[in-house]
């Protein structure tokens, strides 16, 4: 089944409060879409609005083409599938998986012949005659997954599915949603605020803010080539390091200055190739474009470690520079303690530069 959705100029109000602004997005068919974003930012509202259980107060939702925003939830034949279980407790999992199926009236060996297929495919064939407090609480989001998918709707809605798992529980089913998805070839979107969850599952992710799109892209497009600050620092962990710089030359070479620094980091004329040298500037680097070193080098910057954070692949040690710090990633026990003395130096082929006051990207340097 190929599905295809689509939203256009979508406006949602709660009273006063405008929580989806302008939103235009389409979903090509088999496309698996996470929707990023803080708690409050609209992307549990879309996700309800596509499934028709919000009403939209502008804009159209398209489905395979046709307008679907006066349709009630039960005639969009889109499936969801909810942080918390809701599972009938009186019920067996078999009689979970194919409740939605008698509501259609559908032939007793059709239900059964579904109900063991979709089974198998979620691999919980052996649970079929427990009943949900017998189960963990991985396998009672597989049944309510199983429960959404047997019918074969259009689309797979997911809000948040497994954030109430511990972070095992999560991992596992993380593989087996996109082992899932993968499998039946199904247009799903998914929403969640765990960014890992995001950049692991999706073809594409969709970052919301404040009710707006800020980025569309697959996730190294957003991770790399971030539009805006607030995509720049909302992906990634550690966030990106952002710094006011100003832009300078010495010893007839470009350098960029962290405020409050008296020396800088010397820069190709290409890395800077259209920004304004009089323009407020902000640097955008990631810790892992922060690199240290040990020996003093002339286009390294003398810095000292403030914190060190081990995180046993690696460690994320700050070092102070001017009136700033910076994070980076380094190899674990690079830095023996704080307040060691070592060497800076920026990647500019790494480098990031973003309009201070609009937050826009100005251009990635190459």
């Amino acid at each position: 089944m190929t599905t295809e959705i689509e939203l256009r100029n979508i406006q949602k109000w709660f009273g006063s409060n405008q929580v989806i602004k302008d939103f235009n997005l389409t979903i090509a068919p088999h496309e698996f879409i996470v929707m990023l974003g803080q708690s409050g930012c609209g992307k549990t509202t879309t996700l309800r609005a596509i499934a028709g259980l919000e009403t939209i107060d502008d804009g159209d939702i398209l489905i395979d083409g046709e307008p679907v925003q006066h349709l009630k939830c039960s005639d969009r034949d889109i499936a969801m599938v909810f942080q918390s279980f809701s599972l009938y407790p009186h019920m067996t999992v078999y009689e979970n998986i194919a409740f939605p199926l008698r509501a259609t009236r559908m032939g007793k060996a059709d239900i059964d012949k579904a109900v063991k297929e979709i089974a198998r495919i979620l691999q919980i064939s052996d649970l079929l005659d427990k009943r949900p407090s017998a189960l963990s609480g991985g396998d009672m989001q597989r049944v309510a997954i199983g429960r959404a998918l047997v019918r074969q709707p259009k689309a797979m809605l997911m809000d948040e599915p497994i954030g109430a798992l511990d972070a095992k529980l999560r991992e596992q089913m993380r593989a087996e949603i996109k082992r899932l998805h993968v499998k039946q070839g199904s247009t799903t979107v998914y929403v969640t605020h765990d960014q890992v969850e995001a950049m692991s599952l999706a073809d594409r992710i969709v970052i919301m803010h404040d009710g707006k799109l800020q980025q569309v892209g697959r996730p190294e497009e957003v991770y790399l080539h971030p539009a805006n600050l607030f995509v720049a620092q909302f992906v990634g962990s550690p966030v990106m390091n952002v710094a006011d710089i100003d832009i300078g030359t010495a010893d007839s070479a470009t350098e960029i200055r962290l405020q409050g620094s008296e020396k800088g980091f010397a820069f190709g004329d290409a890395a800077l190739t259209g920004i304004r040298r009089d323009a407020p500037v902000a640097l955008g680097i990631r810790p892992e474009a922060v690199l240290l070193s040990h020996s003093k080098s002339n286009d390294h910057l003398s810095a000292v470690t403030t914190n060190i954070e081990p995180l046993g692949s690696h460690d994320i040690v700050d070092v102070k520079i001017g009136g700033q710090t910076l994070r980076a990633r380094t190899e674990s026990g690079f830095v023996a303690g704080e307040g060691q003395e070592v060497w800076v130096n920026l990647d500019p082929e790494q480098a990031h530069f973003f309009d201070r006051e609009s937050g826009l990207s100005l251009r990635k340097a190459q």
